[in-house]
């Protein structure tokens, strides 16, 4: 079972030392020995301590709990036919301690005892009592019968809160975990896409300066522009309001197609998806994928995106008339002669 700590380091369900102030109220039966005869006080002094060091085993030791419910109860009855009826007042120093009791087992045996303790202590008690002692005694006993329920509800209640937090910690933390992975995925998904786009256009300024100065100008701006970009998405991707659409993306990747001389032929209807933005974001972040690697290793000279709205469906596909990994593999491990006739 999942237990809480409270602020001092004690479990939840179990006894404070706290409780150890009700002992003053052991001034009321050691006021009542004082008032026996000197033979009494020599059996009942000696039993009040004992009562009192095994209600402080009680705290210390959680093996024998139990028997020292039994033994407590008792004493108490003891003292209830010996000297009078109205110790059983003691009962409540008993009671709370059966609500700490961790089992069911071992909570139904010591309630069984308070019932035989009760049974035997009004049955032989019966006769010598008025009306004024049930008018005393009832309500007590009814409860002290109530009592362990209360303390026992109060204890699962404080480990029901306990559990609760350990759980709201273990939710956060797993919360924190699928933020930093979905950051890392934007990052590679969307920041790679336009990081990509910029060394294409790099490149491609830099073949354009000898020859075509005023197209590498504006290969230049479109690298600042896209920069920017980066910039924007950086910022979206922190504050976790990065979202793709299809219509967007599909732009950027004519954008980043036509840099690397690749020709971007679009069938469907980007601008007219009629899809939630968590669809839409899904889909998106697969035609940037899709994209990013035809321009790294397909080498085609055309790429074909597909979107197919149905009513509960959306596909779309990506196809390239290039070489494809699968053959420029092959191509690099045959030998620089192997395409040539003899």
């Amino acid at each position: 079972m999942i237990m809480g700590k409270t602020s001092a380091g004690k479990a939840p369900n179990e006894p404070s030392r706290a409780h150890l102030i009700w002992l003053f109220y052991l001034a009321f039966p050691i006021y009542s020995l004082i008032r026996r005869p000197v033979h009494e006080m020599w059996i009942g002094f000696p039993l009040l301590a004992v009562f009192i060091l095994i209600y402080l085993r009680y705290y210390t030791d959680r093996s024998l709990r139990v028997v020292y419910v039994f033994l407590l109860l008792g004493i108490i009855g003891f003292f209830c036919l010996r000297y009078s009826i109205y110790f059983l007042f003691m009962g409540f120093y008993v009671t709370p301690l059966m609500g700490f009791l961790r089992s069911a087992r071992s909570f139904w045996t010591a309630f069984t005892s308070l019932l035989v303790f009760f049974a035997v202590v009004f049955g032989l008690e019966w006769s010598r009592m008025d009306g004024n002692d049930w008018t005393s005694l009832l309500p007590a006993a009814v409860i002290m019968l109530v009592f362990p329920f209360m303390i026992r509800a109060g204890m699962r209640s404080r480990e029901l809160k306990a559990e609760l937090h350990m759980a709201n910690e273990e939710i956060a933390r797993l919360v924190q975990n699928e933020e930093r992975e979905r950051i890392s995925r934007d990052l590679h998904d969307t920041l790679g896409h336009t990081l990509s786009l910029i060394t294409l256009k790099s490149e491609l300024a830099e073949k354009l300066i000898p020859k075509h100065p005023e197209r590498a100008v504006q290969e230049v701006k479109d690298i600042q522009t896209t920069a920017r970009t980066a910039l924007k998405q950086v910022r979206e991707l922190v504050s976790g309001m990065n979202a793709v659409s299809l219509s967007d993306e599909i732009r950027h990747a004519g954008q980043i197609l036509a840099a690397a001389g690749i020709e971007l032929e679009a069938q469907g209807p980007f601008g007219e998806v009629e899809a939630s933005p968590l669809i839409q974001n899904i889909l998106g972040l697969c035609l940037r994928e899709a994209v990013t690697n035809v321009v790294r290793h397909s080498r085609a000279p055309r790429c074909i995106v597909t979107l197919t709205a149905e009513p509960d469906r959306l596909s779309l596909s990506v196809r390239d008339n290039g070489r494809g990994a699968v053959q420029e593999a092959r191509a690099a491990t045959l030998p620089p002669d192997a395409g040539r006739s003899v």
